[in-house]
This record gives structure tokens, C-alpha cells and sequence, in this order.
């Protein structure tokens, strides 16, 4: 009977940790995943890759950890490294639409658009990203493509999906604007992509 009730004890202190590394994470990996918010230089670069090398990480954990420097990787103009890190995160985890989002991003910011638009499908199946935002970048990546309807379509719907978008809003009028459609992209450098 003891036995049974050590197992049961030492069974949830297992649980509670593994639920703690889970809502938590460890500092590096937090404070990466802090950086990648505000990526304006590598310095979160040490917190993700400590965090990769040495912490323990839950494989979720991991994966996002991958993608957050791959983020950092990508807004400092190191292409080839960001790809690396979204497609480890996405092994890790291929169930985790933010990586899809991401790597999408780095497809747009290398002009494989195609590409870029596969990935944003794939997150919006996942479904458990903000879906405007995913909705939002394709639409950038059909104007690269100089798909305006379906651009419109896109932007229509992260309208619907969020109304107080003030970033479709303003896309939405330029595309609406012209009597006839642009032959040059109206993607501007203010038109960042959402992570």
C-alpha cells in the first residue's frame, strides 16, 4: 500500500513539473521569446540558443524556441538562418501554426511567394493562430503575385475577422484607390509582416 501511494505522489510531483516547464518555460527561452517581439538586434540571439543548448525544454517549448530565434534571424537580414530554425521548429512540432506564419514570412522576404502562400494555408488549417494575421500576410504575398482579387479577398476577411485593423483598413484603401490595378506592387516598406 505504501508503494501505491509513492507512485501516486512521485507520479504527480511529475505531472506538476512537467505542467510548470510547460506554462513557464525557463528564463532563456522566455526571455528569447521576449526578444523575438521587439527583434530590432541579435541580442536575444544567447537567450534562444542557451536556451536550445542547456535548458531543459518540453518539446513544444523547443520548437517555439527554434522559431522565436528564427524570427530574431529574420528581421536582422540572416535569411538562411531563420529558414533553418523555422524548419527544425516545424519537425519538432508540425502542429504549431506560428511557425507556419513564420517561415511563411521568410518565403515572402526570399520572393518564393508560392511557397510563402503553402505555408500560410497550412496555418490557417491549423487554425490556432490569429487568423486575421495570417489572412493579412497572404494578402501581401498575392499582391507580390499581383493576385488583386484574391488579394481583396484576403484583406476582406482579416477585416472580418478584425474589425479595428487598422493596418487592413489602410491596405484595403490603397488596393480599392486605383480605377485600375497597379502594374507595379503596392507593397510598401510600412507593410511589415506580422509574426
Amino acid at each position: 500500500m505504501r508503494w501505491i501511494i509513492y507512485l501516486i505522489i512521485v507520479s504527480g510531483s511529475q505531472l506538476a513539473y512537467a505542467q510548470n516547464k510547460t506554462t513557464f518555460g525557463s528564463d532563456n527561452a522566455t526571455r528569447c521569446y521576449q526578444e523575438s517581439n521587439t527583434p530590432f538586434s541579435t541580442h536575444g540571439l544567447t537567450f534562444c540558443t542557451d536556451a536550445i543548448r542547456n535548458d531543459d525544454l518540453l518539446l513544444r517549448d523547443l520548437a517555439a524556441t527554434h522559431t522565436n530565434r528564427g524570427i530574431i534571424y529574420a528581421a536582422n537580414g540572416q535569411l538562411d538562418s531563420a529558414m533553418k530554425d523555422h524548419n527544425k521548429a516545424a519537425l519538432l512540432a508540425p502542429g504549431m501554426g506560428k511557425i507556419y506564419v513564420n517561415r511563411g514570412n521568410v518565403y515572402h522576404q526570399t520572393h518564393e511567394y508560392v511557397t510563402a502562400l503553402a505555408d500560410y494555408g497550412r496555418a490557417l488549417e491549423l487554425a490556432n493562430v490569429p487568423l486575421d494575421i495570417v489572412h493579412y500576410n497572404r494578402s501581401l504575398t498575392l499582391i507580390r503575385l499581383k493576385r488583386w482579387d484574391d488579394a481583396l479577398a484576403a484583406l476582406e476577411t482579416a477585416l472580418a475577422i478584425n474589425p479595428e485593423s487598422a493596418r487592413v483598413k489602410r491596405k484595403l484603401g490603397q488596393l480599392n484607390a486605383p480605377k485600375e490595378k497597379p502594374r507595379t506592387t503596392v507593397v510598401n516598406p510600412d507593410d511589415e509582416l506580422n509574426q
